[in-house]
């Protein structure tokens, strides 16, 4: 700013409401009054950068902006003021605040597709379906289509598919009888001939068509309106489907159907000052950005490191146990495993980890334990006789020795002494199943 004289800074936040055909109304304003230190009312400021932070928290019970339509909207501006003296004209700046009213990736309208289901008596059975009731605006609708049909010869003719908006208007919000009137208007169409030579498929155990059609949306919101209802504005959005079914014996029957939609403008599809969203902003973004909250599909994935690609270098082992690919034989193990995964390793080339491999020795290792039927701490599981103690397992004499059963002998002494909870969590002491502890009249002599 040049210098020169102020008189003071003020800066303002209005919320204004327009229905066709009435006065602008003003629903809501904010006042800032700023000073700056070292200056006095009335004198002059040198020439510099100044800046006078602000802010204000919306309460959530205010309106989203409405703006698209010609002679009604609700608008956010934002006005700054340099009041410069009686002699001198103000330096005012005015600035265009769009306020949204956005859709969270868990909400329940992203997550439940909106469905209908019919059976037209000895005609079809039909199901219509989208993937969700939410859609961002400007981006595309899928409208799913199952028709089974249940007359001999019946064909499918001209199937139609469009978005149609209801604008319903109010002079003053507090007086609902008031109404200004109703307004309905085609947004987004789609035609489309289904060809007669298209076979059916099997969908559940019946022959049926199944095929999609895809309605792209405006990008601007003089053609496309956002879903609302407040201040005495009221935007609702249906599906409305219809189908031409051709009879034997010619005559033609239709279909209609309808779905509720949801449009909602995204944080992620910038809109312009002329409410339009930018083809640049369109073409930027990542088709994940839309995603709903859920996981990607396994091959989806992007930096997550597979079984086999990972170095065991880095990862530390309990204290006494030894990394491999056998079961370490400590508290932690039900069994010593049967499994013998080094061949996988010492193969050439080496055998690779996939999660179908690993399930079938899953399988059968679940299947020698359930037809063996043993304890948890089997007495045998050791001996010679066992059939897991004949595979070959990977390390050396000492980690073999590491394996052996335990045996415990109780004392009075030992029973007595009580040990720490930490001390208790890192024993490695632990009571065989066919073993009872001692009672109370043999531990007292």
């Amino acid at each position: 700013m040049s210098g020169g004289a102020v008189e003071g800074t003020q800066c303002s936040l209005a919320l204004y409401r327009r229905a066709e055909g009435e006065k602008v109304d003003q629903f809501f304003r904010k006042n800032w009054s700023f000073d700056t230190p070292g200056f006095s009312r009335g004198g002059s400021l040198p020439a510099d950068n100044y800046e006078w932070p602000f802010d204000y928290i919306l309460p959530g019970h205010f309106p989203e902006s409405i703006e698209g339509l010609d002679d009604s909207w609700i608008v956010y501006r934002m006005k700054a003021t340099l009041d410069r003296g009686v002699l001198a004209q103000d330096k005012v700046i005015r600035k265009h605040v769009r306020v949204i009213r956005t859709m969270d990736s868990t909400a329940l309208e992203l997550s439940h597709e909106m469905r209908i289901d019919r059976t037209w008596h000895d005609k079809i059975d039909y199901t219509l379906s989208t993937p969700s009731k939410g859609v961002i605006l400007g981006t595309t609708i899928d409208a799913n289509f199952r028709i089974t049909p249940l007359l001999k010869g019946l064909k499918i003719g001209q199937v139609t598919t469009s978005l149609v908006e209801t604008q319903d208007l109010w002079m003053d919000p507090k007086y609902p009888e008031r109404k200004k009137g109703t307004v309905k208007r085609q947004v987004a169409k789609d035609k489309f001939d289904f060809p007669q030579d298209q076979e059916t498929e099997l969908v559940d155990g019946s022959d049926a068509w199944v095929f999609s059609r895809r309605i792209t949306l405006p990008k601007s919101l003089r053609q496309c309106l956002q879903t609302v209802d407040t201040l005495g504005f009221r935007t609702k959005h249906n599906l409305n489907i219809i189908v031409h079914l051709l009879n034997p014996d010619g005559h033609v029957s239709k279909l209609s159907a309808s779905l509720p939609l949801q449009i909602y403008i995204s944080p992620v599809l910038l809109m312009n000052d002329d409410n339009t969203i930018s083809t640049n902003h369109l073409g930027a973004v990542d088709p994940g950005a839309f995603a709903v909250g859920a996981p990607p599909q396994y091959g989806e994935h992007r930096s997550d490191v597979l079984y086999s690609e990972l170095d065991p270098a880095g990862y530390v082992t309990p204290a006494g146990a030894r990394s491999g690919f056998s079961t370490p034989c400590d508290s932690r193990s039900r069994r010593g495993s049967a499994d013998n995964l080094a061949n996988l390793a010492s193969a050439s080339p080496p055998a690779s980890f996939t999660p179908v491999a690993l399930s079938s020795r899953l399988n059968n290792l679940d299947n020698a334990t359930s037809s063996e039927n043993t304890s948890v701490y089997p007495p045998n599981i050791y001996s010679s006789n066992n059939p897991s103690a004949a595979l070959p397992r990977q390390g050396s004499d000492e980690e073999a020795d590491d394996c052996d059963p335990q045996h415990f002998e109780y004392s009075p002494e030992r029973m007595n002494k009580v040990p720490s909870y930490s001390t208790a969590l890192q024993s490695q002491y632990q009571t065989p199943i066919n073993e009872v502890p001692p009672t109370y009249e043999s531990s007292s002599h």
